[in-house]
């Protein structure tokens, strides 16, 4: 819990705007306010901090044409007021898990095809739950095969992770695939997670897994995915080259991405060798990674311009705010929120008017713009030499490949390719990946997300209401109870000060805020 500021409405204010009435605040034994006049502020209101406290009586005072002071003496820290309101608009957080057997069960008759999966312990605490909407089922077959995972902690009673997986669509946009709640990143919680996304989804040709090098995704995927390419985000592995090797990063940084980008061995071993100039150790460290993890000029696999777990990571920045909800109230803001982005998505895709979607229509249009000039030398039908400026390249039609690599990598046609095709006026849509044109867009969203109604009205078959499941077991965690991510070593890092708590002595919180165990059953 944040700590709250509590303001005491003086008899001044009360006897300067009479419509701040004692008799139009109601205050219930639990000292929780009801006023159904005045929502800004109320006689103990409760406020995040003192900024927006005083942002409040500001505009108050503006409004009301008054002013008035609020001493220090009569602001207090107010835990326990806001534990009592959020159980009484939420409920109390055990009682939670025990919805999670019916509203999976309306997951799956609101849309059918939907898979899902409760995992409980052997005394019959919460362990695992895992959802994958038929929609998304069915988009995956319309997108780029790669799947981008990542994890974020909870911050309800009861802790716990949310494990995503989602990939692009045709648009670039994120398409979520499964999400699953779990007890924390660890070697059995990624596993049983890669094991579902498997079972659901299967394995595609040309599929790749894009993640950070969270050792626990290391291990799942190279026993649930033996075969399919596992590829590093580059930011990721940046922020890890910027930690460990700090004295040469800012140097480092500009050629590191782009060794990364570009496409031929001989321009990465050209970077590779400023690298090892700087320094030899950054070099050694990459190698053990494995080049074929995160350069394009490495990679066995087409990663369709994917390099990076930021669409993972947008998801986790949109459910930012809801990861301190109840783990039933938190599932069902992630299908809401799958919801809004599938029928945005299918909007924006009929309205699509070009062969491609947009963002790969105007890439398409800058390589056509750059491809002007260049001279196309024909050997057969198929085989051509394209001169643009002191370079030649070598391209086949037929095989769709380029010397320069970027045609067969990114399986659209490079600005050489386009040379050929704007002097014979052939049509560049045709040597498009069908995962950047239009058709695929509109199919990725053919099949709507239902949205769930409200529980009043459920009807859920006695099988399903009788299994009962209980909360995890509360665990102590050492400090005070993290409530954001630190930044990776790719950020700036602000210095963290520790304090002591007075009444169990463990260091991170003080006395007023110190939390004991979540009850258990």
């Amino acid at each position: 819990m944040q700590l709250v500021e509590r303001v005491e409405l003086t008899q001044t204010l009360i006897s300067i705007d009479n419509n701040y009435s004692r008799d139009e605040m109601e205050i219930d034994e639990d000292g929780i306010i009801n006023n159904r006049v005045h929502k800004d502020i109320k006689k103990g209101q409760l406020y995040m901090n003192k900024e927006i406290l005083q942002d409040v009586l500001n505009r108050i005072a503006i409004k009301e044409n008054f002013q008035f002071k609020v001493k220090r003496s009569s602001t207090t820290r107010h835990e326990g007021q806001k534990k009592k309101a959020l159980e009484i608009l939420r409920g109390k957080p055990r009682d939670s898990y025990g919805k999670l057997p019916s509203y999976l069960y309306m997951v799956k008759h609101t849309n059918p095809g939907s898979v899902t999966r409760l995992e409980k312990t052997d005394d019959g605490r919460f362990l695992y739950a895992y959802i994958a909407l038929y929609a998304s089922i069915k988009g995956w077959e319309y997108c780029m095969p790669a799947v981008v995972v990542d994890g974020s902690f909870l911050k309800a009673a009861y802790r716990g992770t949310i494990l995503t997986s989602c990939t692009q669509d045709a648009a670039g946009k994120i398409l979520p695939l499964a999400f699953a709640v779990v007890d924390s990143e660890n070697d059995a919680s990624w596993k049983w997670f890669f094991e579902r996304i498997r079972e659901t989804y299967g394995i595609r040709e040309g599929m790749c897994i894009v993640s950070d090098r969270h050792e626990s995704i290391l291990n799942a995927t190279s026993e649930v995915y033996p075969g399919v390419p596992h590829c590093v985000c580059l930011y990721h592995l940046w922020g890890n080259i910027k930690k460990n090797f700090r004295k040469h990063h800012k140097v480092l940084r500009k050629i590191f991405f782009a060794m990364a980008n570009v496409y031929t061995t001989e321009e990465f071993d050209h970077y590779m060798a400023e690298t090892y100039s700087i320094d030899n150790r950054v070099k050694e460290y990459l190698f053990e990674i494995g080049y074929h993890r995160w350069s394009v000029a490495h990679s066995n696999v087409n990663t369709f311009m994917v390099m990076t777990s930021n669409i993972a990571e947008s998801v986790n920045a949109a459910d930012k705010e809801a990861r301190d909800l109840l783990i039933y109230d938190l599932l069902d803001y992630l299908m809401k929120m799958i919801g809004r982005w599938n029928n945005t998505n299918r909007n924006e895709a009929i309205a699509t008017c070009t062969t491609l979607s947009t963002k790969y229509e105007n890439l398409m249009r800058e390589k056509m713009k750059e491809s002007q000039g260049m001279m196309v030398v024909p050997s057969t039908e198929y085989l051509y030499t394209v001169y643009d400026g002191g370079k030649r390249h070598v391209v086949n039609m037929h095989e769709r490949i380029c010397t320069c690599r970027q045609f067969q990598m990114d399986v659209m046609p490079c600005k050489h390719a386009l040379a050929i095709v704007r002097k014979y006026y052939m049509s560049e849509y045709e040597y498009c990946s069908v995962y950047y044109k239009k058709y695929n867009l509109l199919n990725t969203y053919e099949v709507p997300m239902y949205p769930i109604s409200d529980e009043s009205i459920w009807k859920i078959p006695p099988n399903v209401a009788v299994n009962i499941v209980l909360p995890p077991k509360g665990k102590i965690k050492p400090g005070r109870p993290q409530k954001i991510s630190y930044k990776n070593g790719g950020e700036s890092r602000t210095k963290k000060s520790r304090i002591t708590c007075g009444v169990c002595g463990q260091q991170g919180h003080n006395r007023q805020t110190c939390r004991n165990i979540p009850q258990t059953a």
